[in-house]
């Protein structure tokens, strides 16, 4: 099973999206408490967000139920980005569409099957994936590159993890969460591409 696919109804432009990023830094104010994890109202974003956010609505037919930053940036203090390490699924949601702003491609999305995880042997510690505070030798049965070209959808339910290198390197996501199981976008009269 492949748990990651491009939304080809809308284009990127990452260039673009990196200068108007600097401008949401600067729309969200010197007194915006910056965190890895933090959920934003819609309005929160620059109308140029805004405007792009409202495309992949507008495409998928329904809305998000939220709307998630993901921010590991020195710049803006913040760079603890190894919970991502850790292989799990998202309580709260099936699917998210994954805009990325910065990140180093070398840092790609892991998923991992069920009984590789749950029946993981623990490694020393020095390497590897994590699972329940545990370094473990499985390896993924998929290694995905997020699109820089459309927004990326994810299969959260399925076990993923991201290969870090280490928190210098920036990383900067805009994620939308959907309720809706990450095969039922594949029922919509949508242009999906899976990888």
């Amino acid at each position: 099973m492949r748990n990651i696919a491009e939304l080809k109804d809308i284009r990127m432009d990452l260039d673009v999206f990196r200068d108007e990023w600097e401008k949401q830094v600067i729309y969200a104010g010197k007194d915006f408490d910056w965190q890895p994890r933090k959920y934003v109202p819609l309005d929160w974003f620059t109308p140029f967000f805004q405007d792009y956010l409202q495309s992949i609505i507008d495409v998928l037919g329904e809305k998000p139920k939220n709307y998630l930053l993901q921010v590991h940036d020195q710049k803006l203090f913040v760079d603890d980005k190894w919970y991502l390490n850790i292989a799990h699924t998202d309580e709260l949601r099936h699917t998210c569409i994954t805009t990325p702003i910065h990140y180093n491609k070398m840092e790609p999305v892991q998923f991992f099957e069920e009984e590789d995880v749950v029946n993981a042997e623990a490694t020393d510690g020095s390497a590897g994936s994590y699972i329940r505070g545990k370094p473990i030798k499985a390896k993924p049965d998929q290694v995905a590159q997020y699109s820089d070209k459309y927004p990326t959808i994810l299969n959260v339910k399925h076990h993923h993890n991201v290969r870090l290198l280490g928190t210098e390197y920036k990383r900067i996501f805009i994620q939308m969460s959907y309720d809706t199981p990450f095969e039922e976008f594949f029922e919509k009269d949508i242009n999906i591409s899976i990888y």
